[in-house]
């Protein structure tokens, strides 16, 4: 792991912490609080009250559903740096998902009556949330895009451009995730993942390592597939 940042520090690098006031910048000081969570632990289960916002320090955060005959799905994976959990919060009902630390995983907590108060009081904040739920649309618009029209090694491109969408958009991005881990968030088997990765690395796009993967490309891959825009 990332040298171990204070909950004050992992606050204070937050996107939307440096448009709050001074007190309310306090509040979230005050309020927040923080968890560690074993790699397959359970961060919510379906049925819990939404009581926090949730941002991932470290590790990452796998959101499932389990239908009643036991099969399991990976709806998305939150990685270090982003948020989540708002739309139960703004609507105000139980935890649909189970969320689950695909590693050991470290989360901030923001709890809910913080989290309404910022919204209530700070344009920013708001703007902050439009912006998170219109980016977090626009992955799940993609992810069905991929799953009804794309081959693996369009899926797989797709995968890692929304894992890359919090960092830096320069060159040479590198994500720490094991093959098993991004075949789960991919909907695809651990061989056609492995394939894909290699495919894509051929042609320029990655640097393959066991653990991680070096986005050389992010542009070229968020592309990948894409057909040209032939309009004038």
């Amino acid at each position: 792991m990332s040298h171990r940042l204070s909950l004050q520090q992992v606050l204070e690098k937050a996107p939307w912490y440096g448009a709050l006031q001074t007190q309310d910048q306090e509040l979230v000081q005050r309020t927040s609080s923080e968890n560690l969570f074993a790699a397959d632990g359970f961060i919510v289960r379906v049925g819990d009250p939404s009581t926090h916002w949730i941002g991932v320090v470290e590790g990452l955060r796998q959101m499932t559903v389990v239908t009643s005959d036991g099969r399991e799905t990976t709806l998305s994976c939150v990685g270090e740096g982003q948020w989540c959990g708002e739309g139960s919060l703004l609507k105000r009902e139980r935890r649909r998902y189970d969320a689950i630390a695909l590693r050991t995983t470290r989360i901030a907590m923001v709890p809910l009556e913080t989290f309404f108060h910022l919204r209530d009081v700070n344009i920013a904040f708001n703007h902050y949330l439009q912006d998170l739920m219109n980016a977090r649309m626009s992955s799940f618009i993609a992810t069905l895009e991929a799953d009804r029209l794309l081959g693996p090694e369009q899926r797989v491109a797709k995968c890692i451009s929304t894992l890359c969408r919090h960092m830096s958009t320069a060159a040479n991005m590198i994500i720490h995730i094991p093959q098993h881990e991004l075949a789960l968030i991919c909907g695809l088997s651990r061989q056609r993942t492995n394939a894909a990765l290699q495919t894509l690395e051929q042609s320029g796009y990655l640097e393959v390592d066991f653990k991680s993967l070096k986005v050389v490309n992010p542009a070229g891959l968020n592309a990948y597939g894409t057909p040209p825009n032939n309009s004038a």
